[in-house]
C-alpha cells in the first residue's frame, strides 16, 4: 500500500438544505486577518471568495502563485481543498486558512474544472476522501507541486455520485501520474476497510468496492507502539464515530491519570519539596527549583549586564503549601546571577532562564536537586506531563496535563479560536504586538498555570525533568480575565548547554565541580544541582 486516505460520505439528507440559490457564510483568514464571506451553496469556494473585495486584492498581489485553502473542520482538519471545492461542503461559519505557494502547474484542466456549473443539480450524495501528501516506499512523491507537500499533510478530494475513483483523483489535478499506475487504496473511517481505486468502481457504491490486501515486501522490523495491538482490537468493535471519540478520550485520560498512581504521587511529592516560590522584596514573582535556583529570565527582570548584580532583593520560599505558611523556609538569594540567557540562540532555539544562587544552600541540603531527574534527549512530542509550581502567586500546586504534538498545534489553536471567536481581534493584536512564534525546543500543552508559575519544573510520565514552564500565548478575555490559546515550556538540554558554556567561561573551577565530581561540603555553597 503506497499511501492511505480517509473517506466520508455525505448522503441525500445531508444535502437537502443545499438547493440552488440558498446561501450561508464562512470565514477566511489570511495572515492573521479574518474576514466573512457569504456564499451560494451551489457554487465553488473560489466563486464565493471572489465576491470579497479584500480577497480579490490578496489574490492580485499573489499572481502566478498557487492558492492553498485549508479547512478547519471535517474528518481531517487542516486538509487542503481545491478552488473548485463545492461551497455546500463547507460548514456554516467554518474558518478557511488562505496561503500561497509557488505554482508548479498544480491545476486541473479547464475542461475538467468547468464540467459542472451548478452543484445543486446533483441529486445524490458527495463523497469526500483524504489523501496523505507524502507517499510510501513505492511512491516517494504524490503531489505535482512539491511545495504543497511541504505545506500540508493531507489534501481533501470530493467526488460526484457517478465519478470513478480514478477519475475523481485525475480531475482534482494535484496528483502525479505515477499514482494511477500503482496500487491506490482508500481507508474508510466507518468500517476500517481498504478499498482499491478501480476505474470500474463508482464512488457512491461503497459496498461494492474491492477490499484489498497490499503485497508484503521485506522491510526492517518495525517498532511496535506499546499496547497498540490491544487498543486496535478494542477499536475494531466500535460501531460509530461517537464511540470512537469516547474510546480515544478514555485513552487520553489514562495517560493523564497515570500521575494518580500512588508511587508516582509519592515521587512527585518528594520532588516538589525542591520547588520554591521566588519573591522580590517580599512580593511573589515566580517559581524556581533546586539546587541552584533555576527559573525564567523574565522572572528576574532587570540587573546590571556587566556585573550581573540583581537590582532587587530576591528570596526563595520553600514549603509554601498553605496560607498559614507555618512550615515555610525563606532562603535569601545571592545578589549576582550565576547564569542567564533571554533570547534566540539560533533560528530554531529560544531561551528564557536565570540561574540564582542561594546564600545558604546547606539549609536545603535535605531536598533533592532536580537535575538528577534529567535524562539527555530531545523534548517529547506527546504524552502526559505534570507541572509543579505557584500559579496565581499562591500556594504550591500540581497540574497533570497533556502535550500537544507539533502536528496537532494548528488544530488545537483553531479549536480555541472557534470557541472564543468574539476575542479573535484581541488574539490577533496580541500576536502581532508580541510577535508570537514557535521554537523547536518548546513543549506545548494546555494548563491552568498562569501568572506566578513561570519557572516551574515540568515532569514527564516517569517523573523525569523535561523542561521549565515559561509562559503561554495569552490575551485578555471576558471581564479582562487572562486567557491563553496554549502554554509552553522550554526543554532542558539547550538550557544546560548554555549554563555549561557560561560557567566554563566564567569559572572553570565551578565547571569542574558541577560536571566532573560530587561537590564537597566545603564547596556546597558554590554549585550543586
Amino acid at each position: 500500500m503506497d499511501y492511505l486516505g480517509k473517506g466520508e460520505v455525505l448522503t441525500n439528507t445531508d444535502l437537502d438544505r443545499f438547493s440552488e440559490g440558498q446561501s450561508h457564510t464562512f470565514n477566511f483568514r489570511y495572515k492573521f486577518e479574518k474576514h466573512t464571506v457569504a456564499c451560494d451553496t451551489s457554487k465553488t469556494v473560489l466563486d464565493a471568495l471572489n465576491t470579497n473585495k479584500i480577497f480579490r486584492n490578496i489574490k492580485k498581489n499573489n499572481q502566478n502563485k498557487e492558492i492553498v485553502i485549508q479547512k478547519s473542520k471535517g474528518a481531517v482538519p487542516r486538509a487542503a481543498v481545491k478552488t473548485d471545492f463545492p461551497c455546500c461542503l463547507i460548514e456554516r461559519h467554518e474558518l478557511l486558512d488562505i496561503s500561497f505557494i509557488k505554482n508548479h502547474g498544480n491545476v486541473a484542466t479547464k475542461k475538467e474544472t468547468t464540467r459542472r456549473l451548478s452543484f445543486s443539480n446533483e441529486s445524490k450524495g458527495f463523497v469526500i476522501f483524504y489523501i496523505k501528501t507524502k507517499g510510501g516506499k513505492k511512491v516517494k512523491r504524490l503531489m505535482k507541486n512539491n511545495e504543497l507537500r511541504k505545506k500540508v499533510e493531507d489534501v481533501c478530494v470530493y467526488a460526484f455520485k457517478d465519478d470513478k475513483l480514478n477519475a475523481a483523483l485525475r480531475r482534482d489535478g494535484r496528483f502525479i501520474n505515477a499514482i494511477f499506475k500503482k496500487q491506490c487504496v482508500l481507508y474508510n473511517l466507518e468500517n476500517s476497510q481498504d478499498f482499491a481505486l478501480s476505474d470500474d468502481e463508482e464512488t457512491q457504491k461503497r459496498s461494492t468496492m474491492k477490499s484489498t490486501k497490499p503485497q508484503i515486501h521485506k522491510t526492517n522490523s518495525p517498532k511496535i507502539i506499546p499496547k497498540s495491538e490491544e487498543i486496535l482490537k478494542q477499536r475494531e468493535n466500535l460501531k460509530n464515530k461517537t464511540e470512537i471519540k469516547k474510546f480515544f478520550r478514555a485513552e487520553y485520560d489514562k495517560s493523564v491519570q497515570s500521575f494518580l498512581e500512588v508511587k508516582k504521587v509519592k515521587q512527585l511529592m518528594k520532588l516538589s519539596d525542591s520547588v520554591c516560590q521566588i519573591r522580590v522584596e517580599g512580593s511573589a514573582r515566580g517559581t524556581g527549583f533546586l539546587r541552584f535556583i533555576l527559573t525564567n529570565a523574565h522572572v528576574v527582570g532587570e540587573f546590571d549586564p556587566f556585573t550581573r548584580k540583581l537590582s532587587k532583593t530576591f528570596t526563595a520560599v520553600f514549603g509554601y503549601e498553605d496560607l498559614e505558611a507555618k512550615k515555610t523556609r525563606c532562603v535569601p538569594v545571592k545578589e549576582h546571577l550565576a547564569a542567564y540567557y533571554h533570547g534566540n540562540i539560533n533560528t530554531e532555539t529560544y531561551l528564557d532562564f536565570a540561574l540564582l544562587e542561594l546564600k545558604d544552600a546547606d539549609e536545603m541540603a535535605d531536598c533533592p536537586g532536580l537535575l538528577s531527574r534529567y535524562i539527555h534527549g530531545p523534548p517529547p512530542n506527546r504524552g502526559g506531563i505534570c507541572i509543579v509550581g505557584h500559579p496565581g502567586e499562591g500556594v504550591k500546586k500540581m497540574d497533570p496535563c497533556f502535550i500537544i504534538g507539533k502536528e496537532n498545534l494548528q488544530e488545537a489553536a483553531d479549536k480555541h479560536i472557534s470557541e472564543n471567536v468574539n476575542f479573535i481581534h484581541v488574539m490577533t493584536q496580541q500576536s502581532l504586538a508580541e510577535k508570537w512564534e514557535m521554537h523547536d525546543n518548546q513543549i506545548i500543552y494546555n494548563t491552568c498555570f498562569f501568572h506566578g508559575s513561570s519557572g516551574s519544573p515540568v515532569f514527564d510520565e516517569d517523573c523525569y525533568l523535561i523542561g521549565v514552564h515559561t509562559g503561554g500565548y495569552a490575551y485578555k478575555g471576558e471581564n479582562c480575565k487572562t486567557r491563553s490559546i496554549m502554554e509552553y515550556a522550554y526543554s532542558m538540554q539547550p538550557i544546560l548547554d548554555s549554563i555549561i558554556t557560561q560557567i566554563a567561561q566564567r569559572c572553570r573551577y565551578w565547571y569542574f565541580l558541577l560536571f566532573r565530581k560530587r561537590p564537597t561540603s566545603a564547596c556546597m555553597h558554590c554549585i550543586s544541582f
